[in-house]
């Protein structure tokens, strides 16, 4: 069972000896599982792990199979199971892969063919790695051939050495071997329309891989399958999971095989609900865009939406259906392509749609794709009710964004989603169209979309929406589904408590200062970017002196107006606006702390959010997911700096203090992260000590009696400014009193919230209640609330 989880990444000076010195920490807070980023051999230099060289053995730059072994050992000790991120869809095209070299050396004839995602029809595999066009590469002497130490002649180019296809290695003339060879050398720039493989996302480094075949789903698990029939590996992670030609197939497979609990990376939006997979739940980034529903104010982003529409464009689903075009003819257009002849091939025997022609085709699949309300649906013989519900909208969606010549092309490409049949190529297509849909979502929204619009960037999350649901029932209803509760991720755009500062600007009153503070922040680029960097200056920054401060937000500025691919962007960079971009960004970390005073208040509010956003994730679902280093604040920007090396010591030693700490201490201190580290673990001891609770306990919203009148004594018109859960199982209760509209509630000082502003306020509890760190109680009948908040920011109340 999986209880708690602390994620680690690997890599950057982490390795199994490093995780092995905090497992005892690990073990004091409450955690079952230690959750790790890939461990298996990656490119060298890798920051991640996610572009695997070789599945069958453990990264050298980890450590040996000696300090696996350590590791191993350390968690056993503590009773700390290992949880392991795997990467089934994809692996690095590289020659450090012994299976791609194999196969860039002997193409279609490689042992290892099948093993990769493709286009064996194409004349060659193209490799889009050269830095200029082919034919200026060659006669700048890009291109040479020269004797690799371990695998012979091979033509070498910068960054790469490629092996010779057997029977070539005579020829002397580098253009005449590089023809005779397999492959292709090609600028990278071919990679977006002329790529023969299958990649992640848009990424030419990462090539996909085809675990469908039997044989391939052995030799990409053997060593995992060993490492859980070891009992070294106790849970395992499957990173995108929707890149899979059939998610569901392959999980029935895998959880066949390997007997332990799986979660799945899988966005879920909206309504949309896991499908019925072997599995205990996904990674968590509902459980994030759940927050937004509560904390978010609804009357405060309406005039957030009205201000920023002065400034910028604000119509969300054009700016959704702009994105997708944008990304799926443009950088997604060597997909398209294949999916268009696909079709085409089909339609050839079909005499209602063989008169199709090939630009039709193309629109109405690109149309199709842009319609989608979700990441992908999960055909493999035929559609059920709700992929064809979820295809109906995507050809009503998909009308709209694209003005076709002939729309009935979306009919035909409705009926062979709904029925592939036997026909292989009908298959590929339906195959190939949902590995598809996914990465145009996730570069076009939350890649692209999430970088041009900034009305209150606190939804602009992975897994987020920027037209969200709000209110507790949002919450609660994510909040009982089984899975991880995680408000941080090394793929999270900023930090949990940069996004709770976030969900506090929105307060109306919040809006209101902020509507004075950000056109004073000085800017040399559009009044829209002025709008976006402000909120990400007012997010990020430290609550003490930090000299990197200024680096680290030019180069979140710097990525931000490069994803959005609109003055900029990574591939065509506009030099003299970047400088403005850096000029603003530095003028604007120099002056931050006297021109965001005015914000201060709704700064100390987020830090209430951010408690309460702890405290939630801890209680509610079944399985809380904590970040590496985010025991104290974290207010980190988009990675890679949320991927700063921790200094898990001082971590340590943060929780240890904040456990010996009494509440008066916790609050005056605030900005020491104690108070932070004590909620969180408080959530966890009480998880330890009644696991039952929190894994069988019926989750309920709870009524707050006597709303806080308004001025003029008149009711509250806006939602009540705390919301209420409990858990409960037989007599085991927790619970939960979490303050959401903290502002307008605030003391003079530190996180409390004023006794006199929240006195009519009280909740109904039918036993005594202890509230954990403050020992106060809450008396069976309606017990009042404002003693509590008087105290601590937060209440956390169990049954004796």
């Amino acid at each position: 069972m999986i209880g708690a989880t602390y994620r680690l990444q690997f890599r950057a000076g982490v390795g199994f000896d490093e995780a092995c010195a905090i497992v005892p920490h690990l073990a004091r807070a409450g955690f079952s599982h230690l959750y790790a980023s890939p461990i298996f051999a990656a490119t060298a230099g890798s920051t991640h792990g996610y572009d695997v060289t070789d599945h069958q053995r453990l990264d050298p730059s980890l450590g040996d199979e000696a300090a696996f072994e350590r590791l191993v050992a350390a968690l056993r000790e503590h009773g700390v199971g290992l949880l392991l991120d795997i990467v089934p869809n994809h692996m690095a095209a590289s020659t450090e892969n012994p299976w791609w070299r194999d196969v860039v050396k002997h193409g279609a004839k490689s042992q290892y063919s099948d093993h990769f995602d493709i286009d064996w029809t194409a004349e060659k595999l193209i490799l889009p790695i050269l830095g200029k066009p082919y034919g200026r590469a060659l006669a700048d002497g890009d291109i040479v051939r020269r004797d690799h130490p371990e695998w012979g002649p091979v033509l070498s180019v910068p960054g790469h050495d490629l092996p010779l296809m057997p029977g070539t290695e005579t020829i002397a003339d580098v253009h005449e071997c590089h023809e005779a060879q397999p492959y292709r050398l090609a600028h990278w720039r071919l990679g977006r329309d002329g790529i023969s493989f299958r990649r992640f996302f848009e990424v030419t480094g990462l090539v996909g891989v085809r675990v469908e075949d039997e044989a391939v789903f052995d030799d990409v698990h053997a060593l995992i399958q060993r490492l859980v029939d070891e009992g070294k590996v106790t849970a395992v992670r499957v990173d995108h999971v929707d890149g899979l030609a059939d998610p569901a197939a392959y999980l029935d497979h895998l959880a066949a095989r390997l007997g332990v609990p799986i979660l799945v990376e899988k966005i879920l939006e909206g309504h949309e609900a896991l499908p019925s997979w072997p599995v205990v739940g996904t990674t968590g980034y509902e459980f994030m865009a759940a927050m937004a529903a509560l904390f978010v104010d609804g009357d405060g982003l309406a005039r957030l939406a009205s201000d920023y529409q002065a400034i910028g464009e604000d119509d969300i689903a054009l700016l959704t259906r702009r994105a997708k075009r944008e990304i799926i003819n443009r950088n997604l257009s060597g997909e398209l392509r294949r999916l268009a002849s696909l079709a085409r091939t089909v339609f050839a025997d079909d005499l209602d749609a063989r008169d199709f022609g090939p630009v039709t085709v193309r629109e109405g699949i690109a149309a199709l794709a842009e319609g989608m309300p979700v990441y992908r649906t999960y055909v493999t013989a035929e559609a059920g009710p709700g992929d064809r519900e979820t295809l109906a909208i995507a050809r009503r969606d998909g009308a709209l964004a694209e003005k076709l010549e002939d729309s009935s092309i979306l009919d035909a490409l409705i009926a062979l989603l709904h029925d592939p049949g036997e026909d292989p190529y009908a298959r590929e297509f339906v195959s190939r169209f949902q590995q598809l849909t996914g990465p145009l979502m996730a570069k076009a929204v939350e890649d692209t979309l999430f970088f041009r619009h900034h009305r209150l960037l606190a939804l602009n999350e992975v897994g987020g929406d920027l037209a969200p649901e709000l209110g507790p029932e949002r919450f609660l209803r994510v909040a009982q589904v089984d899975g991880l509760a995680a408000t941080q991720t090394h793929d999270t755009k900023r930090g949990e408590d940069a996004r709770a500062r976030l969900y506090a600007l929105s307060d109306p009153v919040a809006v209101s200062l902020w509507e004075d503070v950000w056109p004073q922040l000085p800017c040399e680029v559009s009044l829209r970017w002025r709008w976006a960097f402000g909120q990400m200056l007012f997010a990020s920054a430290p609550l003490t002196a930090d000299p990197a401060f200024p680096d680290r937000f030019r180069e979140a500025a710097l990525k931000t107006v490069r994803e959005a691919m609109e003055d900029t962007s990574w591939t065509r960079t506009d030099a003299d606006f970047e400088a403005r971009v850096i000029a603003t960004a530095d003028a604007m970390t120099e002056v931050h702390a006297e021109r965001l005073m005015p914000l201060s208040e709704v700064a100390r509010s987020g830090a209430v959010i951010g408690l309460a956003q702890a405290l939630l994730k801890t209680t509610t679902r079944p399985a809380p997911d904590i970040y590496q280093g985010t025991f104290g604040w974290d207010f980190s920007m988009v990675d890679p700096d949320n991927r700063r090396p921790v200094d898990f010591a001082a971590e340590a030693r943060l929780c240890e203090a904040a456990l010996a700490a009494d509440a008066q201490s916790l609050v005056t201190d605030w900005t020491d992260g104690r108070i932070k580290a004590r909620i969180l673990l408080e959530g966890l001891a009480e998880r330890r000590e009644k696991p039952d609770l929190f894994t069988r306990g019926r989750l309920e919203s709870v009524p707050i009696l006597g709303f806080a009148p308004g001025e003029g004594g008149e009711d509250w018109a806006s939602p009540v400014p705390v919301y209420a859960f409990t858990r409960t199982l037989g007599e085991d209760v927790a619970l939960v009193v979490v303050p959401v509209r903290p502002l307008q509630f605030l003391g003079s000082g530190g996180l409390i919230l004023r006794e006199e502003s929240l006195d009519s306020l009280a909740i109904a509890v039918d036993r005594l209640l202890v509230a954990r760190v403050t020992g106060l109680t809450l008396a069976p009948g309606e017990s009042p609330l404002a003693p509590h908040f008087s105290r601590f920011p937060v209440l956390f109340a169990t049954s004796w």
